[in-house]
């Protein structure tokens, strides 16, 4: 299937500063490393324009990695993009590129989009999260109109087609299912997993728990780190649930696949999510979900969606007295991923 398909560049702002690094965008890294086990031959170049703070090229999993060190910085933008533009310049002498893969509309997909018209090489974009937004200054700058744009779900892509009148297809995310042993004991009651950021509402994660544990003693779980830390640690004092809600702090991609086994219900409280790796990596943990109607939601029994307060408690109730129903297929597979993104780059 493999066609002239010889050399991918991936361009995004961060990536695994190494293969033990697994919690740096792991869907984008469960996905590549997918994409070169279904084509080993496939030369695979990933730049990294912000994230790792390192210059030094590398290799991951068999892929060359080539960061620039951006460190975010506002005054070294021009710069990063300058070099990024050159690399591909070199990269494309050395062999030429098949695809060229944005990740954001943003500033990769932006020097994408350059080099993809000067030297006619055929560019995607992966739209990733709040890019879709109307106040994304990126989709000033590109023709949207006639780039190729991959949503992750109907949810963003009905948001995109809200702001800019244009609806990409969609390809979802995936999961490898080996990566996942399903445990039948269940340790913790209600789970959540996420960046520490005004954006997951965790302040309602410990609203609802607390009104869960006037009725019930549960056990609750966060996992994650962001700068709402310490006024989330400071809200679970007053609330006195120091003893029912644990603070894990970041975890490698393996464990936090490990603890969401345990949970039975993963409550997820964000208002906006363009995908939500974590849906599908709850239902392969056969972990009931509890949820605003965000992301990659489907129907079924085992996902309860709910937009309040009032409602995420009820759904909470609920969905702590009932077992998870096996008979839910996942339909997020990174190998149908890979799939559905060869044949774009096959068009």
């Amino acid at each position: 299937m493999s066609f002239n398909l010889k050399h991918i560049v991936f361009l995004t702002p961060g990536f695994a500063q190494n293969e033990s690094d697994t919690t740096t965008i792991p869907a984008l890294q469960e996905y590549i490393f997918a994409l070169k086990k279904e084509l080993p031959e496939l030369q695979i170049t990933i730049i990294a324009f912000q994230f790792p703070y390192t210059k030094k090229k590398y290799n991951w999993h068999n892929c060359n990695v080539i960061p620039l060190n951006g460190k975010n910085k506002k005054l070294k933008k021009i710069q990063i993009w300058n070099a990024a533009f050159q690399i591909l310049k070199k990269l494309n002498a050395e062999l030429p590129i098949s695809i060229l893969h944005s990740f954001w509309l943003g500033e990769c997909a932006f020097v994408g989009n350059l080099f993809s018209n000067k030297y006619n090489i055929k560019h995607i974009c992966t739209l990733m999260g709040r890019d879709v937004k109307k106040k994304n200054l990126y989709s000033k700058l590109l023709p949207v109109q006639n780039m190729k744009l991959i949503c992750l779900s109907s949810f963003q892509q009905q948001h995109f087609f809200k702001n800019y009148l244009l609806q990409p297809d969609i390809i979802s995310w995936g999961i490898s299912k080996t990566k996942f042993s399903k445990t039948k004991t269940k340790t913790i009651d209600i789970i959540g997993v996420g960046s520490l950021i005004p954006l997951k509402n965790y302040e309602l994660f410990i609203e609802v728990i607390f009104e869960l544990y006037k009725s019930t003693p549960i056990r609750a779980q966060l996992i994650g780190e962001g700068i709402e830390k310490e006024k989330l640690q400071e809200k679970i004092k007053n609330l006195n649930l120091e003893n029912t809600i644990t603070f894990t702090g970041l975890l490698p991609y393996q464990e936090t696949l490990e603890q969401v086994s345990k949970a039975k219900v993963l409550l997820h409280t964000s208002s906006f999510e363009s995908f939500g790796m974590i849906f599908p990596e709850a239902i392969e943990s056969n972990t009931l979900i509890v949820s605003k109607n965000v992301g990659c939601v489907v129907p079924t029994e085992n996902w309860l969606l709910a937009e309040t307060k009032e409602e995420m408690i009820s759904a909470c109730k609920k969905a702590l007295s009932i077992s998870f129903s096996e008979n839910f297929n996942n339909p997020f597979t990174i190998e149908k991923t890979v799939e559905n993104y060869l044949k774009v780059y096959h068009e």
